[in-house]
């Protein structure tokens, strides 16, 4: 029987964290750990500094395999050099101090985040606004720029949406060769009228695209971007795809064509043709938990002579193993081996699994039994490390095989954390082959997060307590797990080129 198991869900960078048995703690709560010892020290952002290094110091899983002799003399440097900077930081760079300083351990389960991001007030809202250059052009001179050019239009010229939000006016900056200029043609957003410049693309001479995008507050960004579907589409890492409405395309956009080239955000279930089934699972939070049940449950027949099932695990930030728990009855093959972690036993990290356990007693109480047995051997053996469970692996017997999915496919781009963690249990069955254009994202040996408030008040920072037990010999971070079948770069749509794979196999 599968023990449920939770992770830590932390702030925007990523979604959930895991571990062989992983502990969710919510990034909003209050600590209730023991406060640190009163200092003397009464410059607040030294205060804050001293307090991220030492807690680390003394709680992170990470700590000993990172700081070794080698390492130690740069840390040691780095922490000098930053900590007499951060001495008369303003907020934003010191919050940037905060993030240089835990780079060093090259962890994304260690990090340091503000508590509140101070909002401009209408005035600055008012002059950022002002500094955006505007253009004179609407949809009407646009379109007649756009016939004006006929077959000489780029495909970057034409009008563009963006998730419904912005309807963009894209033509050739006067002057400037290879440069684009993108202007707001109607929009919902506050605090952007039409007219002002969303947007400037450079093509370069690899015939990328080099985009300048402003966000909402204004503030530019910088990043490369890429036309798809015959310019019919352009995609961004950061700011997702944009449509062109205008000219139209031969083949519409449609949802579902988004949904394949971009990873989707919401989870859902639906058929690509009559033998195979499209999951698609952006994350583990534990909200999923109930959805993915109802969604199994609605096609339970479907399912159950369904021949092959993709599972779409693109940009999964993890979240908490039991989630993915209902999934594993339809994957199973054969027994499934799992190599446990190792908890750090510190004051700070059983306090915080301590409340964990208690929030978890309605939502998984099997989860907090199993965390309260934990904490009993953490505090009998405070200063040192404890195994997880009972030995150092585990093996899962199920009761049968489910003749259906016959195959499956797991598409594995960015996967991370308990993400990874369900790659490394699904793809030891016979059913399963894992693909992808890119590695998961390599952040799962560090693991079962907790956080913490500053004295201040002003951030939180977050911790990995536990190691797996793999290490040193079979290591996850940094290079993640690679796919069975690398699907070449070139390929527009993943879903379609595994799927195709999927229906070519014969039994």
């Amino acid at each position: 029987m599968r023990i449920a198991a939770v992770t830590a869900a932390c702030i925007s960078v990523f979604v959930g964290v895991t571990g062989a048995q992983p502990l969710q703690a919510a990034a909003t709560a209050e600590s209730s750990a023991p406060a640190a010892p009163a200092s003397v020290e009464t410059n607040a952002n030294l205060r804050d500094f001293d307090f991220v290094t030492e807690k680390l110091r003394v709680n992170y899983a990470g700590w000993d395999t990172k700081v070794t002799d080698a390492t130690r003399p740069k840390l040691e440097a780095l922490t000098a050099k930053l900590r007499a900077e951060a001495a008369t930081a303003a907020p934003e760079r010191f919050t940037e101090i905060l993030r240089e300083w835990l780079a060093f351990f090259g962890d994304r389960h260690i990090g340091a985040f503000p508590l509140s991001v101070e909002q401009p007030s209408p005035a600055e809202a008012a002059a950022a606004a002002t500094r955006t250059p505007s253009l004179d052009r609407t949809e009407a001179s646009v379109r007649a720029s756009v016939a004006e050019l006929g077959e000489r239009r780029d495909p970057l010229e034409g009008i563009w949406n963006i998730s419904d939000r912005y309807r963009i006016g894209v033509l050739r900056t006067p002057g400037k060769e290879g440069m684009f200029t993108a202007v707001v043609l109607t929009t919902v957003a506050e605090g952007w009228s039409p007219g002002q410049v969303k947007a400037e693309f450079t093509r370069l001479k690899d015939d990328t695209i080099e985009l300048m995008f402003r966000a909402g507050d204004h503030s530019e960004h910088r990043q490369l971007a890429k036309l798809l579907l015959d310019g019919a589409m352009l995609r961004s890492d950061r700011w997702g795809v944009w449509v062109r409405e205008y000219p139209a395309s031969a083949v519409p956009v449609s949802a579902d064509m988004i949904a394949r080239i971009s990873p989707s955000d919401s989870m859902f279930l639906k058929p690509l043709s009559d033998g195979t089934m499209w999951l698609r699972l952006p994350d583990f939070d534990p909200s999923r938990l109930k959805p993915l049940k109802e969604i199994l449950a609605a096609h339970e027949a479907r399912l159950a002579s369904c021949t092959n099932l993709l599972i779409d695990l693109r940009n999964n930030g993890g979240g908490s193993d039991f989630v993915y728990a209902p999934i594993m009855p339809m994957l199973y093959t054969r027994p499934i081996y799992g190599i446990g972690v190792e908890l750090r036993a510190t004051a700070d990290n059983l306090a915080l699994r301590k409340r964990v356990a208690d929030e978890l007693r309605t939502q998984e109480p099997e989860a907090a039994q199993s965390l309260d047995e934990q904490n009993a051997r953490m505090e009998r053996n405070l200063g040192g490390w404890i195994q997880h469970g009972t030995k150092p692996f585990d093996i899962e017997r199920m009761d049968s095989v489910m003749p259906f999915p016959k195959r499956v496919a797991i598409l594995i781009d960015g996967a991370g954390s308990s993400g990874e963690q369900f790659l490394l249990e699904a793809r030891q069955s016979r059913k399963v082959t894992l693909f992808g254009q890119r590695n998961s994202l390599g952040v799962l040996d560090f693991a079962n997060v907790v956080r913490m408030d500053t004295p201040s008040g002003r951030h939180g920072m977050y911790w990995a307590t536990s190691r797996s037990l793999r290490l040193p010999d079979e290591p996850v971070d940094p290079d993640g797990i690679p796919p069975d079948i690398r699907i070449p770069m070139e390929v527009v749509d993943p879903v379609g080129f595994a799927q195709a794979w999927l229906e070519r196999q014969v039994d």
